[in-house]
Parts: C-alpha cells; sequence; structure tokens
C-alpha cells in the first residue's frame, strides 16, 4: 500500500512538473493570455481609429475642404469689412485650419505608430505561450470583434 502511494506521489509529481514557476497558482498563465490579448485588441481598435482620423483628414485637405468642427470663425471688429478683406481673411483662416488638419495627422500618425509597436511587442509576448491552440482561438475571435467594429 505504502509503495502504490509513493507511486501514486511521483506520478503525480512528474505529471504537475513543468519549468513554470511554482509559487504561480494553476491557470494563472491563461489570465494572463486573456489580458495580452485584450491589450492588443485595445491597442489594434487605437491603431484602427488613428487609421481612419488619417485617411479622413487627407482626403478632406486633398479636396481643399475643411470640417466644420474645424472651421475658424473669427472675424476682425475693426473697420469696414469690403469684399476683398473678407475675402482674404476667409483664405487665411482656411490656411490655419489646413496646418492644424496637418498638426491632428501627426498626432494620428505618432499615436498609430505607437500603437503598432505595441502590437508587435504584445504579439511577440503571445508567442512564448504553451497553450497555441488557446491563443490562436482567441485572437480569431479577437480579430472578428474588431471586423465587426469596423463595419
Amino acid at each position: 500500500m505504502a509503495e502504490r502511494r509513493m507511486l501514486w506521489e511521483q506520478a503525480t509529481a512528474e505529471l504537475f512538473n513543468d519549468t513554470r514557476d511554482s509559487n504561480v497558482p494553476p491557470g494563472a498563465h491563461t489570465r494572463t493570455t486573456s489580458n495580452i490579448i485584450n491589450q492588443l485588441e485595445k491597442a489594434r481598435i487605437l491603431e484602427l481609429k488613428k487609421w481612419w482620423e488619417m485617411t479622413s483628414l487627407t482626403k478632406y485637405i486633398e479636396n481643399g475642404r475643411v470640417p466644420w468642427g474645424l472651421r475658424i470663425l473669427i472675424l476682425p471688429t475693426l473697420g469696414d469689412m469690403d469684399s476683398d478683406l473678407l475675402e482674404e481673411w476667409r483664405t487665411q483662416t482656411a490656411e490655419c485650419s489646413f496646418k492644424l488638419m496637418e498638426t491632428l495627422i501627426t498626432q494620428a500618425k505618432r499615436l498609430m505608430d505607437e500603437q503598432i509597436i505595441k502590437t508587435e511587442q504584445l504579439t511577440k509576448e503571445l508567442e512564448k505561450t504553451a497553450n497555441q491552440q488557446d491563443v490562436s482561438n482567441q485572437l480569431t475571435k479577437m480579430e472578428e470583434r474588431i471586423k465587426n467594429k469596423e463595419e
């Protein structure tokens, strides 16, 4: 009986003995994997939003238009506003709006690049996980959620 128990304990020790730290509770790596996938999804969504911002602002600039929310609607209160002055004033404020749009595009590009780097880091971290099939399934579900948000 004692021999059987010792064999059982030895077999279970071998079964559960792996390279992970013994202080880590069972299932902790799956929580970490889920956390990484959630972070990856957030980074991908933010990257997608910034891409859309850049694309739409670039299209506005290409078409020579300024979105209503970015128009500068300031008129001088000094002196008379004849049509020539008003036209020159509107031209100058439109140029300012275009410069501000370019600033927004630069900011969106910087944030998008940061998210791309973060995505690459998280992807490398996921590649280190032991259960690739589970990770693959979770990544597939994540891609579906992102695709649904994109539509």
